[in-house]
């Protein structure tokens, strides 16, 4: 559950943690007043929540996400959920807010325009977790790339997200596109809910320390964007990179103004 000492503040996020030392090694980066969290994001899809196994180095076996999540007061723990059966996604979230423990937060949906009737059934639950309403270059083309049907759709959600994550590289860490980034926070903006703030605006795509400095100008603009990092800090062996992650939350903090 969400504390309320947490509701709407904005983090730096780096996802496909493993395990509780590596995010132990990453929380000693954050600066005890920083105004900024980190998220700490655990990948699950629903082969990996069916079967109970590990993809690579970045899918943990879901029994143990409750051990990566750490209690402390600048972490923000969200499982990273993709599905194919969307027709379900209740009950799957349900299943895995027990399996996260007491320290899970919420959940960002790595799908295109996920159900809305399942996320208020699940919202009608939990509504104190948080969610996270991912758009990609797919969820884009589906509505024909249209401004005005951008709007529409991402206002049919009022009340039942807290943030929307701009990543048109489809979380394949294809660089950030800043002027495509600056033209859709601009659009989002046109909604009533982020313009209050009330959902805040996250951006991703190949984020690491070196990629951050083409963002620099963009966060100067919007001091109130959340970040995400998962592709370009790993290893050859798809494990996560610490010393990258270093590197990527000192710059990051930095340029937030945080250190």
């Amino acid at each position: 559950m969400l504390e309320d000492n947490k509701k709407q503040k904005t983090y730096i996020g780096i996802t496909g943690f493993m395990d509780r030392d590596e995010v132990g090694i990453c929380l000693e980066m954050m600066p005890k007043s920083s105004k900024k969290l980190l998220m700490v994001g655990a990948l699950v899809n629903d082969r990996t929540l069916q079967c109970l196994d590990t993809i690579g180095g970045r899918h943990p076996n879901v029994k143990n996400i409750k051990d990566i999540f750490v209690y402390h007061p600048l972490v923000l723990n969200m499982v990273h959920f993709h599905t194919k059966e969307t027709d379900r996604l209740c009950d799957q979230l349900i299943k895995l807010t027990e399996l996260g423990g007491p320290n899970l937060h919420g959940f960002q949906f790595n799908m295109i325009w996920p159900p809305i009737d399942e996320i208020k059934k699940y919202r009608s639950k939990f509504p104190n977790n948080a969610t996270v309403l991912t758009i990609d270059g797919r969820a884009l083309d589906q509505i024909k790339n249209s401004n005005t049907l951008l709007i529409s759709k991402v206002s049919e959600y009022k009340g039942l997200i807290d943030y929307i994550l701009l990543d048109k590289s489809c979380g394949y860490g294809i660089p950030l596109d800043v002027k495509f980034m600056r033209e859709y926070i601009h659009i989002l903006h046109d909604i009533d809910f982020v313009a209050d703030s009330t959902v805040k605006i996250v951006i991703a795509g190949g984020l690491n320390a070196k990629i951050l400095g083409t963002i620099e100008q963009l966060i100067k603009d919007f001091p109130d964007l959340s970040i995400d990092a998962e592709n370009n800090i790993r290893n050859k062996d798809d494990s996560l990179n610490l010393r990258l992650s270093q590197d990527y939350l000192y710059r990051a903090l930095q340029m937030f103004g945080e250190i």
